[in-house]
């Protein structure tokens, strides 16, 4: 497992990473092998995107707390 600094920038970073690579993994599919490809992509996307707003809370809960 990659480890990240717990910085917000970091987070922004990983989050377009993210949608980056659902957009690439579908980019020359179409019609049937879209289709069959795109839940599959669509579940990997959600899951890491889970990941990193997980990171994300435990940054603001661990973080600074001064507002």
């Amino acid at each position: 497992m990659t480890t990240y600094a717990p910085h917000d920038a970091t987070l922004d970073e990983r989050t377009r990473t993210a949608w980056g690579a659902y957009r690439d993994e579908l980019a020359d599919l179409s019609g049937k092998a879209y289709d069959e490809a795109e839940n599959t992509a669509w579940e990997r996307l959600q899951e890491t995107l889970r990941d990193i707003e997980g990171d994300r809370a435990a940054l603001h809960i661990g973080g600074d707390t001064e507002h």
